[in-house]
């Protein structure tokens, strides 16, 4: 661009930043516009780089860089920026590494590392030399020391965001080429940031404040690259240059360094600049021996440093572990931790360390891996001894694991929102979460020596003393009772520790909260049958309104995990359904969150589906609930899919009876299918499973459910996800009465049908489906209910037209042919008009290739019927298809050879039947069963269909013209058929 465009661009950022809205739009408009100009980043470029411009101005161009280097500097991009003015910008890109703006210098960096990504290093191969370069210059530039930090800053920020970008790559080749520059970065880096730490100590001693926070930031920086460098830059650790090795060991040493710094700040310095600074590096540490232990398991594990490093962190987690507790009573008493991320890194490096694959010696494998052997011997010697595994998972009982006041706190304000919080697995972010999964895996891996010892622990006796280290010692070992159910169930007879351990008569509603959690837990593990009727009666014992809301909760979740158990036998809990159900009502009507009431009602459709028949008597009951519910969930779409899931299983429950829920559900599964409605997009699997349940179960069809029909033609074009659904349920409809429903509905049901088996588009699956459901539709509905539709709606033009091209493929070419076959065997007087009313030629045409495609079907039932379909063909006088005779006689013989005269084996049961749920029958199946038994295929005699056809046409023809046609057939052929029908 030339000055005077320049200047252009200047104006348009400079109204970019206007406050009035009009002149903001308008320059946005015209800056993009010039997005796909030549020379217009170069000319961002230079305004960016005019320090005498305004701040904002200069902002707004580096912004509009970046986000054109994003969209347009790969070569391959639409309207990619053009060599030559990429020439221009990329010598220049690291002049202005001493930007002192920090909003600008931050896009500057970043759009260096984006343009670094997109070149390195076949077109800019020496970018890092030159980068490396200049953080070494400016590491020992003896210039105003602020200044020198601000360029420090862009310049390893900018080496951060670039290897950062290297790690991401994946092909071996980048990989390579990242592992090569690894060695020079890192000489370079961990100087400056061994010269850094040197620096800030002496500035420390010396009490000299001001360089503190810059210092601090280029250690943050130098460990962040480090890290990086470290755990993916050399492909064998072992091989690493000193430097590396020298980092990583004076790591340990610096972490507690820096720590200590941050723990002696008072609680408001600890948020100060310096404070989030060494906070941040302090968690840098730990972020950098999680990886290099996920990444380099092994050498993890033999660093010299490795011991030292795990006993600081644990010193770190028994020095806050009495901060853990506090009086149940008084919340605020408790003290706030040091650093919680810290505790965290902490549990889960000793996590790892506990159960990790790379740790395992297989049992029979002699030729393990050395350095396994080696680093399973430090473990077992140095690190996890006996003394030191008990004292951990004592420290975890009795400090970690309870529940702590603010957990209290929550569940007293906020019982709902703390029991979702509780289902999630947000343990990154929880001490106590991380405590849990380290305590489990510390059990698991050391059953013998831990499952004694806890059990000992459980079985001492009922605590009573009220005093909060009682509290916590009874919550710690409570939980670690549900915690480790399946490491330590052989050992333990929960059933009479829960008998020993009363639980009702308890002031404290925490307490009742665990032991219903407990019993919640240790249901799939072991908790005998026999021994299920004590612990239903405790948990509605404990769900009874009086009792908090949270503990009423849990209750009921628990009972559900009781319910959708394995064992789960519905008479042993016929006697306690009622009052499920009424706890269930009851805990409805007080909770408010959409997850709690989910929550419920997913336990209620559990209910409903186990107990079958039993839930008969309170659908009443749980019908009254559903209206309340559904208002309750507007706008809730996936709260709605809940309630519609609990409503088809009721259908499901009732059977026939649910007839009587027709008009009360036909809303709801309008609203669910209605494609008018944005929501249906979650709705309409769960709407279209309970129509179909619905329809499935019915014996009669209430108007309201007729008039769901008209939402068939809309729904089969929708998608293919939802096609077999729906096909089934006009199936349904069928079944019940096929004749009323075409008598209103036919026309249009055909002819959504024909769009679908002519729609070319379509897998042959979807083309499958549609056929098999009108193959239903002729079986069940009589010729004079349906002829009319079916010749209106065109579909028996679109199956002939389809045979007498033959365009498609012989696969969708079957389909048509067996649904003609189908057509003339059901209705023979339809078959026979049709075919008289088209051209000879074409009749003709239609049967040979008709009769062509009888090798291609492979189903012995629709062989069968092809047979037939031709027998019941021939009586007629059409020349078309009586000239195919010679044709038919060698597919009625290999039929009757391979079948006999009907067939004897075939099943009532169709794959698509539904099953019957439980005790309860559903009508569908009685109907589809009678069906199959009455198909023509196997239920019509071949050689009697046969006969009489063959006297039909030599009545219908004369002897003599019947004789001429019956002359042209194979002499061997007609004898074969003739030994055939003897």
């Amino acid at each position: 661009m030339t000055m005077h465009n320049k200047q252009a661009v200047i104006a348009m950022i400079e109204q970019a930043s206007s406050q009035d809205p009009t002149q903001v739009a308008q320059a946005e408009q015209s800056l993009g516009r010039w997005e796909t100009k030549p020379m217009f980043y170069a000319t961002l470029f230079d305004i960016f780089a005019d320090r005498s411009l305004p701040m904002q101005v200069r902002w707004l161009a580096i912004i509009n860089l970046k986000n054109g280097v994003e969209k347009y500097w790969k070569k391959t991009a639409q309207h990619a920026i053009q060599i030559e003015e990429k020439e221009l910008v990329r010598p220049r890109l690291l002049d202005v590494l001493d930007e002192e703006n920090p909003q600008i210098a931050v896009q500057y960096c970043v759009t260096i590392s984006r343009i670094a990504r997109w070149e390195f290093p076949r077109v800019w191969p020496e970018f890092i030399d030159v980068l490396m370069a200049r953080i070494k210059h400016i590491a020992v530039d003896s210039g105003s020391a602020a200044r020198g930090y601000v360029t420090e800053h862009n310049a390893l920020y900018t080496l951060h965001l670039f290897i950062k970008t290297l790690c991401q790559r994946t092909l071996a080749a980048e990989r390579q080429a990242f592992r090569r520059l690894t060695p020079m970065v890192f000489c370079i880096v961990a100087p400056i940031y061994a010269e850094r730490i040197r620096q800030f100590n002496e500035v420390l001693r010396a009490g000299n404040g001001s360089e503190l926070h810059a210092l601090l930031k280029s250690i943050r920086l130098c460990i962040k690259t480090l890290r990086r460098l470290l755990v993916f830059g050399y492909e064998k650790i072992e091989e690493a240059d000193p430097a590396a090795q020298e980092f990583y060991m004076a790591t340990a040493g610096h972490q507690a360094a820096f720590y200590k710094l941050f723990a002696d700040l008072s609680a408001e310095h600890r948020d100060s600049a310096d404070g989030l600074v060494l906070r941040k590096i302090v968690l840098l540490y730990g972020k950098l021996y999680l990886e290099f232990q996920k990444y380099h398991a092994l050498r993890f594990i033999t660093m010299s440093c490795v011991k030292p490093m795990l006993a600081w962190y644990w010193a770190q987690i028994q020095s806050e572990a009495p901060k853990m507790i506090s009086s149940p009573t008084d919340p605020d008493s408790a003290q706030e931790l040091t650093l919680e991320p810290l505790l965290i890194q902490g549990l889960e490096l000793y996590k790892n360390v506990v159960k990790n694959f790379f740790y395992v010696i297989d049992e029979g494998v002699e030729d393990k891996d050395s350095a396994v052997k080696r680093c399973r011997q430090v473990i077992d010697n140095d690190i996890l001894v006996p003394a030191f595994i008990t004292q951990m998972a004592v420290t975890l009982i009795n400090f970690y694991i309870p529940l702590k006041a603010r957990d209290l706190e929550k569940w007293e304000d906020d019982p709902e929102a703390w029991l979702v919080e509780e289902d999630s697995d947000y343990w990154a972010f929880d001490v106590r979460r991380s405590a849990e999964r380290l305590f489990v895996d510390i059990v698991d891996q050391n059953r013998s020596l831990m499952v004694p010892e806890l059990v000992n622990m459980l079985q001492q006796g009922v605590i009573v003393a009220n005093t909060d280290a009682a509290f916590y010692q009874r919550e710690g070992l409570y939980s670690a009772l549900g915690l480790c159910a399946n490491q330590i169930y052989d050992g333990m007879d929960f059933c009479q520790w829960l008998k020993e351990h009363p639980v009702i008569d308890s002031p404290m509603g925490v307490v009742k909260w665990r032991i219903a959690w407990l019993i919640g837990k240790w249901v799939p593990v072991k908790l005998p049958v026999e021994e299920r009727g004590y612990a239903y009666s405790v948990l509605l014992q404990l769900a009874q309104r009086g009792e908090p809301l949270i503990v009423r909760m849990e209750a009921l979740g628990s009972l559900l995990l009781c319910v959708d158990d394995w064992d789960f036998n519905a008479e042993q809990f016929a006697p306690y359904l009622e009052a499920s159900i009424e706890s269930i009502t009851s805990v409805l009507g007080d909770v408010n969150m959409a997850e709690s009431r989910m929550r419920i009602v997913n336990f209620l459709s559990t209910l409903v589906c186990r107990m079958q028949r039993e839930i008969v008597p309170f659908a009443e009951n749980i019908v009254k609930l559903i209206p309340p519910l559904w208002q309750s969930a507007a706008q809730e779409n996936l709260y709605q899919t809940t309630i519609l899931s609990l409503v088809t299983k009721l259908v499901e429950a009732l059977g026939a009876q649910s007839v009587v829920l027709q008009q009360f559900i036909a809303p709801l599964v309008q609203h669910s299918i209605d494609l008018n409605d944005p929501a249906h997009v979650y709705l309409i699997e769960d709407g279209l499973e309970l129509w179909l349940a619905l329809v499935r179960n019915a014996s009669a069809l209430d108007p309201s459910i007729m008039a769901l029909l008209q939402n068939i033609p809309s729904l089969l074009q929708y998608g293919t996800e939802t096609l077999r659904k729906i096909l089934k349920i006009i199936e349904s409809y069928v079944l019940i009465d096929g004749a009323g429903i075409f008598a209103e509905s036919g026309l249009m049901l055909l002819c959504a049908l024909n769009d679908l088996v002519s729609d070319n588009k379509l897998a042959a699956r979807a083309i499958a489906a549609g056929y098999t459901t009108l193959h239903v539709i002729v079986q069940c509905v009589p010729m004079e209910a349906c002829a009319q539709p079916l010749t209106q709606s065109n579909l028996l033009w679109t199956a002939f037209t389809r045979i007498v091209d033959k365009r498609e493929t012989a696969q969708l070419l079957i389909y048509h042919a067996v649904f003609m076959s189908r057509l003339a065997v059901h209705y023979p007087a339809l078959f026979g008009e049709f075919l008289a009313s088209q051209d000879a030629s074409l009749s003709s045409t239609f049967t040979e290739n008709w009769i062509d495609l009888y090798d291609d079907v492979g189903q012995i039932t629709q062989r069968r019927l092809y047979a037939i379909s031709l027998a019941v063909a021939i009586a007629t006088t059409n020349d078309g298809i009586l000239k195919n005779l010679p044709s038919m006689v060698p597919i009625w013989n290999d039929i009757i050879s391979d079948t006999g005269s009907s067939l004897v084996y075939f099943s009532d049961v169709d794959d698509d039947m539904p099953e019957g749920y439980g005790e309860v029958m559903v009508a569908e199946n009685q109907r589809r069963q009678k069906m199959l038994s009455s198909d023509p295929a196997h239920k019509f005699d071949i050689k009697e269909v046969l006969a009489q056809s063959i006297a039909e046409c030599e009545r219908l023809n004369g002897p003599e013209r019947f004789q001429a046609i019956v002359a042209q057939i194979d002499v061997v052929d007609l004898e074969d058929l003739k030994n055939q029908l003897s």
